[in-house]
């Protein structure tokens, strides 16, 4: 009985294995050995600032066993957050969220979810998405997204003496999906 449970008891997954399981697909220049060398100068205490494949620098900057940061160049970053699950998918009771950021002035998210296989999982069993452009920040101290609406892009050009506003949603996740707090 002892063996029987030993088996069925499943590791926790820490990101840094995340990140170094990443599929080269989701970030074509930003190879494997890229990865694997920011989990080591983090590690080992250094900066970890890679060179990728467009002659640019990639940062991690910040890493914990459930969320990673990674600034992939001036205008694109992606923020990953392991997340735990009510139900096992591939065995495991955690999820991937995968946020991707575009832009500098006026940015652009969208976001993913993966088993820790980085199997695609459906993204609307996840979150109901709104339908405008906006900016999604996973937290890093709690499983919680922020969903970041600029009104300012809904007006005409002629309303531009307006003012635009942030609009500020929060998410909680639950063990399943995300939903408004």
């Amino acid at each position: 009985m002892l063996l029987l449970l030993t088996c069925t008891v499943q590791a926790q997954v820490k990101m840094r294995d995340i990140v170094r399981t990443m599929p080269d697909s989701l970030v074509p220049y930003l190879k494997h050995n890229a990865r694997l060398d920011f989990v080591d100068f983090i590690d080992s205490g250094m900066r970890a600032e890679v060179s990728n494949e467009l002659g640019g620098k990639s940062r991690l900057t910040e890493l914990t066993d459930d969320f990673a940061d990674l600034s992939l160049n001036t205008a694109s970053t992606i923020q990953l957050r392991l997340l735990e699950t009510d139900e096992a998918v591939d065995d495991a009771r955690q999820i991937v969220c995968m946020v991707r950021t575009y832009g500098r002035d006026i940015c652009e998210s969208s976001i993913q979810f993966f088993s820790v296989k980085w199997r695609p999982l459906p993204l609307a069993d996840r979150i109901e998405l709104p339908s405008y452009m906006h900016r999604f920040v996973l937290h890093s101290n709690a499983p919680e997204l922020t969903v970041e609406r600029e009104t300012g892009l809904d007006m005409p050009a002629n309303e531009e003496q307006q003012k635009a506003e942030k609009e500020l949603t929060t998410f909680k996740w639950n063990g399943k999906s995300f939903k408004k707090s």
